[in-house]
């Protein structure tokens, strides 16, 4: 079990952001030639932490957009299913996401494309 040095206990705890706050919308298309179709999109924001248990440094805060874009496969008679494309990182951002000592620090998830079917019988 480590043990904590009693100056280490007024510290902020370390690798946990203080604040982090996220919001997603998405609109769907009911009419017209764009009729089943949902964009949406996504920001996570996380504010700074420290690292180490002595807090000799801060991690920088860092902002992540996603997007969605969805249609709906009713117009081609399969109601219920739908296919999506999902986009995590949009922008591509680097950021260091924590870090437990000077030079052991773990990087934000890269740009990732998720593309998913799914079907209701």
């Amino acid at each position: 079990m480590a043990r904590l040095k009693t100056a280490q206990l007024a510290n902020t705890s370390a690798q946990v952001p203080e604040h982090m706050a996220s919001l997603w919308g998405d609109y769907t298309f009911y009419n017209g030639a764009l009729s089943g179709l949902t964009l949406g999109t996504g920001r996570y924001l996380t504010s700074s932490s420290c690292g180490g248990l002595a807090n000799i440094f801060k991690v920088g805060s860092y902002t992540v957009v996603d997007a969605l874009v969805r249609y709906a496969l009713a117009r081609v008679s399969l109601a219920g299913s739908n296919v999506a494309l999902h986009v995590n990182d949009l922008l591509d951002h680097e950021c260091v996401a924590s870090c437990f000592s000077k030079y052991g620090c773990f990087w934000g998830a890269e740009r990732q494309v998720v593309t998913t079917t799914s079907f209701r019988f």
